[in-house]
This record gives structure tokens, sequence and C-alpha cells, in this order.
């Protein structure tokens, strides 16, 4: 027998959508039962509840994340809704890692887009001099480099924020292709799990490397370098691992398919990376 809806919520039908009401919720469109005029009350707890994450989605989901194949497990086996959605993850912190990258400052020691970096504290690699002969130097340069190599002179920072502009979409479009090596490898589940798995994968690469990237912040080499060097070897734990979790196997069995995923992936990685500089020229 449900309960009667407890007062204030004396609407016998769903605002949103018409359909008699039996509890607190609405059987067809799922919203709350919620009187015509707001209360205080209501409004307070609809922002807290937006603010903390999709009614404590977002803190269950960073919190299951570090957990190496949980989140793919518990999607996997049905239980979803207190976890974002894998490609809601991923597009979430793959914009939280290149915001971060884009402000960082290139400080020595440091990945370096661009021959320099004419920001406030930036690590500058070219002189002005050096950059005014590069430029009249364009024909000794092989004519398929030329434009990219223009383009970097003339405007490095314009340059380097097109990077990070192209870097989420290609990066995305990747996706399928991870996971249809895992897929390959693995043949006890279905490709959907391994898209899952690849976004989940991704999304705690992304979160590393963010983290990395804020280290830039200190402006110490030294901090950037240790924190850099520390996530690239959880990260190598972690996919590994994940595979055991979500997929079973002996560890010597996954680490071989994990290297061998690994170097594939990289192999696919270094075109992709040609192509974000291409449309990075371009654009």
């Amino acid at each position: 027998m449900t309960a009667p809806l407890p007062d204030p919520f004396i609407e016998s039908t769903c605002l949103n959508c018409g359909v008699a009401l039996h509890g607190t919720f609405c059987a067809a469109c799922g919203q709350r039962a919620v009187p015509a005029d707001p209360t205080v009350h209501e409004v307070v707890g609809d922002a807290w509840q937006e603010l903390s994450g999709y009614d404590g989605r977002v803190a269950a989901t960073f919190r299951a994340l570090p957990r190496p194949g949980l989140l793919t497990l518990e999607y996997v086996q049905g239980r979803r809704k207190k976890y974002l959605p894998p490609i809601r993850l991923y597009l979430m912190v793959s914009v939280m890692y290149f915001v971060i990258a884009a402000a960082a400052p290139q400080i020595a020691g440091g990945l370096r887009i661009g021959f320099t970096n004419t920001e406030s504290g930036g690590a500058q690699v070219l002189t002005s001099s050096e950059r005014a002969e590069l430029l009249r130097s364009l024909d000794e340069i092989p004519w398929v480099l030329r434009p990219m190599v223009k383009a970097m002179a003339e405007d490095p920072d314009g340059f380097r924020a097109r990077i990070f502009e192209t870097m989420p979409r290609v990066f995305f479009a990747m996706l399928p292709a991870f996971a249809a090596m895992v897929a390959l490898f693995y043949r006890n589940r279905n490709f959907p799990t391994a898209l899952v798995f690849a976004a989940h994968v991704h999304a705690y690469a992304f979160v590393m490397f963010s983290v990395s990237e804020a280290a830039k912040f200190t402006q110490s080499e030294t901090v950037a370098t240790v924190l850099g060097l520390i996530a690239a070897i959880v990260f190598t734990w972690y996919v590994p691992k994940a595979l055991v979790v979500v997929y079973g196997g002996s560890w010597s069995a996954t680490i071989w398919k994990t290297t061998v995923i690994g170097f594939i992936y990289l192999l696919i990685s270094i075109p992709a990376f040609f192509m974000i500089l291409i449309l990075a020229t371009l654009v």
C-alpha cells in the first residue's frame, strides 16, 4: 500500500505531465510531487542538490573513480542511479583538464606548446630575434611544415590556445578506438562495456593529468616533475588493475595485454597529435 503524500503535497496529479500521483514522485515522468507555489525550503533544497552535484552523484562518482574498475563494474551490473553517466563524467573531467592545462604556466622542464609564452611568468623558448630569423628561413623548411611553423612563430600564444581548443574533440574521437582495442583482447564482454570502460579510464587519466598540470602553478620545476611522475606511475598501475576487476584474468596476461593495447594506442596517438597541430594551424 502506497503511503499518502506528505503535507504540503496536496495535489492529486503531477503538475508536470498531469498523471495521477500515488507517491512523492510521479510514476510517469519522475518529477517530485511539488506544490504550485514553491516554499523557501524547496528552493534552498533544490539549490543545494545542484551545487552538491545531482543529488550527490558527483561526490559518489569521484569517490568511486580512484578504485580501478569499480565504476564500470557498477554500471554493467545495473547499479547506475547514484553515479554520473560515463560520457558525462568523461566530458566533465576532460573540460577540467584542458582548462587547467591552458591556464597553467609553462615552467622549465614542463611540456611546452609553442615557441614562447608571452604571458606573465611564461618560460620563453625563443627570443624575438630568433623568431624573426625562423620566419626568414621558412623556405628552408619542408613545405608541409611551413604553415604550422609560421603560425607558431607569428602567434605562439594563439597557436597554443587553438591546440587546447582542438585537443578535446580529437581525444573524444579516440575513445571508440581505445574501446575497440579492449574489446578485441577481451571477448567475454560486449563492445558497449568496453566503451564504458574506456570512458572511465580516460576520465581517471584526465584527473591525474589535471593534478600534474595544477602543480605547475607552484612555479616549481621539482614539484611539477615529482607530481607528474607520481601521476604517471599511479595511472600505469590503474589500467591493468581496472582490467582485472572488470574482465578478470591473471596479472601476467593482463600486463601483456595492457602493454600491447598501450603500444597500439600510442601509434594511433601520433597521427592524432599531428591532426591537432594541423587543425590548430588551419583554424
